[in-house]
């Protein structure tokens, strides 16, 4: 029998919970959990959308009560395709990186971490001309 301490039996979900930090959003106006939003994001990326926004966004709104349901929260509506980009742009990358790296034990030699981009673009000179995006 494997016992699990506390750390090893928080989940994904209540670690960006309780990540101070991370929502850099205006306390004003806020309708969607924004571990929700991330956890629907990371759940379409796993499972190999193209990267673009729309395929990503369509995954989530198809699963959505899924995910709500295996949360254990209740129903809410799924974000909008126009404001996934701005809830997207008020996290902060660098404390969303280090969960993420910490959390599923993800480890970049230096080598790596140079040439590392959260969202999935390429830095400008990086593709040889002619050569196609992403090889």
């Amino acid at each position: 029998m494997t016992t699990h301490t506390q750390e090893q039996s928080t989940t994904f979900f209540e670690k960006l919970q309780n990540t101070v930090g991370l929502d850099l959003r205006d306390m004003r106006g806020k309708r969607h959990s924004i571990a929700v939003i991330l956890v629907e994001f990371t759940c379409a990326l796993l499972c190999n959308r193209d990267g673009f926004l729309s395929s990503i966004h369509r995954h989530m709104v198809n699963h959505h009560n899924r995910v709500i349901e295996e949360l254990g929260l209740s129903q809410s509506r799924a974000v909008s395709r126009s404001q996934l980009p701005i809830a997207l742009g008020k996290v902060s990358l660098s404390v969303f990186e280090q969960l993420v790296f910490e959390f599923y034990g993800v480890e970049l030699s230096e080598t790596e971490k140079q040439w590392f981009a959260l969202d999935g673009k390429e830095l400008r000179g990086s593709i040889e001309q002619g050569d196609k995006r992403g090889e």
